[in-house]
């Protein structure tokens, strides 16, 4: 009887190991397994915008890439070659706000020797991230809401100086509709990877821009390493039925001509107000009676 009993609790007792070992982990030796895990780690990347962030400009016609120009604040260009100021509503604070995020970006950009300076390429998409807010933009023949409007008060401004420094105009676009901070014919409309503004510096040396945005006024000035200032240069433009002509000449000789042309703006849908409603209803109530008492 007593040896039976031993033998259960032996029993009991072997079991008891088995099941202890089982939760721990032990083999039969006794010995604890080698614990081994693997750590996944996922990493979700959110965007900051809605905005594309995507900033590499390429003209939609050629695919070109114009190399990009770098800022020379600390360089000597002491010869001014030209300047223009066009004029602003300070008080129209989005629109402000386009014209000086632009300037920041166009303000003391050096152009080498014979480069070739793109608007676009330079100033960048116009998006929130990079500052930019809703103003009146041409679209569809209308003046609407859209992003960075103004900025072409930017590129017109530069057209007309640079105009007047002599450069050779590469390319640009004037606005499908009539605009009022520059002359007819004297503007240069931008779009990104679409409509640019460019122009070849051709002076024989570097030279660097020069521009301001405050109290209402936008101001562009090219100066030089050299002062390779042109003489007797003639900015004409003359309107020849709907089109504005601008000529450029130098010494009396003409080197640079375009032609503009502008749509008017579509016409705004009539809406009748509802006091002349009232008043017609009214007209004709009236005679309606005077017809019935005849």
């Amino acid at each position: 009887m007593k040896k039976k009993r031993n033998k259960n609790i032996i029993a009991v007792l072997l079991i008891l190991t088995i099941i202890i070992c089982t939760v721990t982990g032990c083999t039969a030796g006794g010995d604890k397994e080698e614990e081994t895990s693997e750590t996944t780690t996922e990493t979700t990347t959110k965007p900051t915008t809605t905005e594309d962030l995507e900033t590499t400009f390429k003209e939609s016609d050629t695919m070109k890439v114009y190399p990009g120009l770098s800022k020379d604040s600390e360089g000597d260009y002491p010869y001014e070659l030209a300047t223009y100021t066009s004029y602003y509503r300070s008080s129209d604070e989005t629109r402000t706000a386009n014209l000086k995020a632009a300037v920041s970006k166009l303000n003391n950009i050096k152009i080498p020797d014979d480069a070739v300076f793109s608007f676009n390429q330079t100033v960048g998409k116009r998006t929130i991230t990079a500052g930019y807010e809703t103003a009146k933009v041409i679209n569809g023949g209308e003046f609407v809401d859209g992003l960075g409007g103004g900025v072409c008060q930017v590129s017109s401004t530069l057209f007309e100086c640079v105009l007047r420094a002599n450069v050779e105009i590469v390319y640009r676009t004037n606005h499908s509709l009539e605009i009022g901070y520059v002359p007819l014919g004297g503007d240069a409309t931008v779009q990104w990877n679409s409509k640019d503004f460019k122009f070849k510096n051709t002076l024989g040396c570097d030279v660097r821009i020069k521009m301001t945005c405050e109290g209402g006024k936008l101001t562009c000035k090219l100066y030089g390493k050299k002062d390779v200032k042109p003489n007797n240069v003639k900015i004409n433009i003359k309107k020849d039925g709907d089109q504005y002509i601008l000529t450029r000449t130098v010494d009396g000789k003409q080197n640079y001509r375009t032609v503009s042309k502008y749509s008017k703006p579509k016409p705004k849908p009539t809406t009748t107000k509802k006091s002349d409603k009232n008043k017609k209803d009214k007209k004709g109530q009236r005679q309606k009676r005077q017809e019935n008492h005849n």
